[in-house]
């Protein structure tokens, strides 16, 4: 086959013959034509596209809309249910977003060559539809500042269709930015809701507030102290003014810019705020605006004003002096008493001595044992007795013991006859024999002295101690204790030769005692002046402390001023390396005793003001759920500074610039209507307030348990608390008659009367001990050192603050002749006196009888404010009501650790709880050029329903509420100043300022409230 080529056709004229056939048949069997690739691509390119623009475009609408009715609580309904409880305002966000896309998409189409596309997403009906809608969205924040909404919509369907049949289908999630700040929006709102709610101990509204309410407290408390007829020096009227504008800062540190409303109705309010503390709390409205119209008052800053002018007065952050002051002289008077003086000089005066024995043998000895008297005779017992006989004296031969010194010693030579005697026995017969020896000893006995170890003094040598060289104050130092030991311990003992008979038979007894030399007649005076120019340089140490800190117990001053005076004890001791004589050890030894005695009463002042600390902070629990941490908070943050509007953030579309609208701009606490705030549903109060001041006028209930740390002194008032308000009921009555007044006066006078009668008595008392007056001389001397105060409220005040002790002091010491060293000791003498007098009851007047007295003075005094009012015209208003009013007078606050002397500070305390409520709350965000539609985007709060049409059956269902915007603020402002009766605080007589409708802020009233 392979060789034979017959009958084969050729390869290539087959080709042809395929080629030719197959054009010929090619035009005569090919189908219709199928759509390309490309037509299909560019179909679902545009529907992408379409959808893209439809994603946009529903990000916008539904932030917006979800901006103007935010879902913050989710109802109970099928939808609600779907929306988290952790962030309902974001779920229903993206329920929208997918709900406003699926309306979008049915107007979204492409089409090309015959190709059309659509897009489409599933339709809801069913919670678990709602849920997994939401779940298709995914939201955040982005853009410069994230000022901007970033979209995601998963699974979003693109159906290529011809002629009605399905091509294909592509799944496509788009994603987008949107320049619509929803998210930013709502994430500033929920911030600025925080920091209005936020404590103490973050920064926000709490903290605005305190900064605000010290300057005011602390300018007119010290203008109260000062004698401005200032009854409340903290209103509630001040506490909505500052807490307006605390919200004001809170606005701008929080959206860049606060509300200009708000920020005309502060200037405003502040305005009437002053008017109405220039006329002293008067409510003719007005009298009001006419002062205003003629004071032209404007506030000073942005800051709240405080009224007026405040001048100068000291702030929370400046410092005061503490010192040692009376508690000098306290511990003198236990370490200078005759008793405890002389004690404690005896003791520089004391030496311990005692024997020292040194027995030598020189000769002889004990005698050997008897002999026996024959054979078998057996020893039962033997026995030696000795006699001793000092035949003469011989040179001594001293011992002394380490650590002590010789004062005399004496040498004897002693005869020592010993008698041995043996006990024999034999069967039933006994006999003895005997055998005796004398013996001669070197007898040396030595007195030795050891200066006291137990002494107060360091034991230093003292250079002249048992030398007959005078002391400052004369005397022959220690040098008769040689005497008077030698007399004690060797006469007592029968004398030398006794004492060497029984050392040299070993029976001398060698105990140690006390054998204290003869003082100086004037080392007691001469110490007591040493101790009192002492006296003086204790007193005058002081610590600096912060007043704040002082008022809030933050610091202890005592434990302050122990440290600093333990830092300076050496120095006041002044102990050299050795005395130069006895005296100078006594000096120094009371020196330390006195020095001891003022620290232990300084740790004990310490002590107490821990405790009364203690007393404190359970009383602001009890009665303000506020506590001393809460105070201390207080204090640093007052120094929030003046809060500054933040640049405008820049987003994808340009600026972003908000702008805060709320209703009503200002919080009043005072009730509004809808008629005057459209916001408002019927009858609300935006703001309400509750203003405790913890230490009111007077203070015997709450002031006493605090520093007496007792019950029981619940019930008596302080003398100098009944004396004051008694001055302040003669001052009201002076200026009008009132019968109420005038009974309840006379039997506070009565009561203050008996308090001084039985204080001046124990002072008569005292002068009788002290000086050489009998009764009566002693009662004339007190009755004309007490004449100059003439009242009994003016004696009360002198016997209470120490100066009629002083001046009783004066007037014995002219009249019998006392010393320099007398005196003073009279005047302690007299101020120890005075203290324990007035505490006991007798010397306290009852508080109720006091607390009637001063609230008839309040009501008398507002009275006579009002007459002056009316009849001095109203162009005389300010200056009628800087007179005197016996209101001023009345006393307040809380003494701070008053020693027995006069205390160093009176501090008070004003509790301030405010919350409220905006009827509408909205923050509008402009974010592109103004013509741009849609460039604004408002977001609001204002507590109404909202509703969403989501299953497309044309009724809205409900999503849930919008929640109004509260506020809640609590702090605590504490004021520190001199000590005067009068103090600081409230003296209206009212400890609890509560506004209308507290507690609750944006409650609806009833028509008929």
């Amino acid at each position: 086959m392979t060789s034979d080529t017959r009958g084969r056709v050729p390869f290539a004229l087959l080709g042809v013959l395929l080629l030719v056939s197959s054009l010929t048949l090619a035009p005569t069997l090919r189908p219709a034509p199928a759509p390309t690739d490309t037509a299909v691509e560019r179909t679902l390119d545009r529907a992408t596209a379409e959808t893209q623009t439809a994603v946009r475009d529903a990000v916008s609408r539904a932030g917006r809309r979800a901006a103007a009715n935010p879902v913050l609580e989710p109802a109970n309904t099928s939808v609600g249910r779907a929306l988290a409880e952790s962030r309902p305002f974001r779920d229903a966000l993206r329920l929208r977003i997918y709900l406003q896309l699926r309306d979008r998409l049915r107007r979204v189409g492409a089409t090309s060559e015959g190709v059309e596309a659509t897009a489409n997403l599933p339709a809801v009906e069913t919670t678990a539809d709602y849920r997994a809608a939401i779940a298709r969205v995914a939201i955040a924040r982005a853009g410069p500042n994230e000022t901007a909404l970033r979209a995601t919509v998963e699974n979003v369907t693109l159906t290529v269709r011809r002629g009605g049949r399905v091509v294909t289908r592509r799944d496509i999630s788009p994603t987008v930015v949107v320049a619509t700040p929803v998210l930013a929006l709502h994430a500033q709102v929920q911030t600025y809701e925080r920091r209005v709610n936020s404590g103490l101990g973050k920064p926000g509204l709490s903290r605005r507030l305190t900064a605000r309410l010290y300057p005011i407290v602390w300018a007119r408390g010290y203008a109260q102290y000062g004698g401005v007829p200032i009854e409340n020096v903290l209103a509630n009227r001040h506490v909505g003014l500052a807490t307006n504008g605390a919200l004001l800062g809170v606005q701008r540190s929080t959206f860049g810019r606060s509300d200009p409303d708000g920020r005309r109705s502060l200037t405003e309010a502040t305005a009437m705020v002053g008017v109405e503390d220039v006329i002293a709390g008067s409510n003719d409205t007005a009298l009001a605006q006419e002062v205003l119209g003629q004071a032209s008052y404007r506030p000073a800053s942005d800051d709240i004003s405080t009224g007026g002018t405040a001048g100068d007065h000291p702030r929370a952050n400046e410092t005061m002096r503490v010192g040692i002051d009376g508690t000098a002289d306290d511990a003198f008077q236990s370490v200078a008493a005759p008793d405890a003086l002389g004690q404690t000089t005896a003791e520089a005066y004391t030496v311990d001595v005692r024997l020292v024995a040194d027995s030598r043998r020189v000769s002889g000895g004990r005698p050997s044992r008897p002999p026996s008297p024959g054979e078998n005779w057996t020893l039962v017992g033997e026995r030696t007795t000795d006699t001793a006989d000092a035949v003469g004296p011989v040179t001594p031969n001293p011992t002394v013991p380490d650590g002590w010194h010789e004062l005399d010693s004496f040498g004897r030579a002693v005869e020592v006859e010993y008698t041995r005697v043996a006990l024999w026995e034999n069967g039933t017969e006994r006999r003895s024999t005997a055998s005796r020896r004398s013996e001669r000893r070197r007898v040396t006995v030595t007195v030795v002295g050891q200066h006291r170890s137990d002494s107060v003094a360091p034991a230093e040598r003292i250079r002249t101690a048992h030398d007959s060289a005078e002391s400052p104050v004369g005397g022959p130092n220690l040098a008769d204790v040689e005497r008077r030991a030698e007399r004690g311990l060797v006469g007592r003992a029968g004398g030398p030769d006794a004492v060497a008979e029984r050392a040299a038979e070993g029976r001398l007894r060698t105990p140690t005692v006390d054998v204290t030399g003869a003082r100086p007649d004037a080392l007691g005076a001469w110490v007591y002046r040493d101790l009192r120019r002492v006296r003086e340089q204790v007193a005058a140490v002081n610590v600096t402390v912060e007043r704040g800190a002082v008022g809030t117990f933050e610091t202890n001053p005592a434990r302050e001023l122990r440290a600093k005076l333990a830092d300076r004890r050496t120095e006041l001791v002044d102990a050299p390396d050795t005395y130069d004589s006895a005296a100078q050890k006594a000096r120094v030894a009371a020196r330390i005793a006195y020095l001891d005695a003022v620290d232990a009463r300084l740790a004990a002042r310490a002590r107490r003001r821990d405790s009364a600390g203690r007393r404190v902070d359970d009383r602001l629990r009890d009665r303000t759920n506020g506590s001393l941490r809460d105070l201390r908070k207080g204090l640093t943050a007052r120094d929030t500074q003046k809060p500054r509007s933040r640049p405008v953030p820049t987003g994808v579309a340009g600026p972003v610039r908000t702008r805060v609208d709320a209703r009503p701009q200002y919080l009043t606490l005072a009730s509004v209507s809808e008629s005057s705030h459209p916001a408002v549903d019927g009858r609300e109060h935006p703001l309400v307030a509750r203003n405790v001041n913890v230490f009111t006028v007077p203070y015997g209930d709450a002031a006493s348990a605090v520093t007496d740390g007792v019950t029981a002194s619940v019930d008596r008032a302080r003398l100098t608390t009944a004396a004051t308000t008694l001055a302040a009921a003669d001052a009201t009555a002076d200026a009008s008659s009132n019968t109420t007044l005038d009974r309840r006066r006379r039997r506070l006078r009565h009561r203050v009367g008996r308090a001084n009668d039985h204080v001046a008595a124990e002072l008569a008392a005292t002068v009788g001990e002290e000086t050489d007056a009998d009764a009566s001389a002693s009662r004339a001397i007190v009755e004309d050192a007490l004449r100059r105060w003439e009242t009994p409220a003016a004696r009360g005040q002198a016997l209470a603050d120490g100066s009629a002790a002083s001046a009783v002091a004066n007037v014995a010491a002219d009249r019998r002749g006392l010393s320099l060293v007398e005196h003073d000791w009279l005047r302690l003498r007299l101020r120890d006196a005075a203290s324990d007098a007035l505490a006991r009851p007798v010397a306290r007047p009852k508080t109720p009888v006091v607390d009637r007295t001063a609230s008839t003075v309040r009501t008398v005094a507002r009275d006579q404010l009002r007459r002056r009012l009316a009849d001095a015209g109203r162009r005389r208003a300010e200056q009628m009501t800087k007179r005197r009013l016996g209101t001023k007078t009345l006393p307040s606050g809380l003494p701070v650790a008053p020693p027995l002397g006069p205390w160093y500070a009176t501090t008070n305390v004003w509790w301030v709880t405010v919350e409220g409520e905006y009827a509408r709350f909205a923050v509008t965000a402009s974010h592109g050029p103004p013509t741009t539609p849609g460039a604004t985007t408002t977001y609001a709060r204002d507590g109404e329903q909202v509703h969403l049409d989501v299953d497309g059956d044309a009724e809205a269902e409900l999503l849930g509420r919008s929640t109004r915007l509260s506020v809640r603020a609590q702090t605590g402002v504490v004021v520190v100043v001199p000590p005067k009766p009068r103090g600081v605080g409230d003296k209206d007589g009212v400890a609890v300022e509560t506004s209308a409708g507290w507690p609750h802020a944006g409650a609806t009233e009833s028509d008929s409230d």
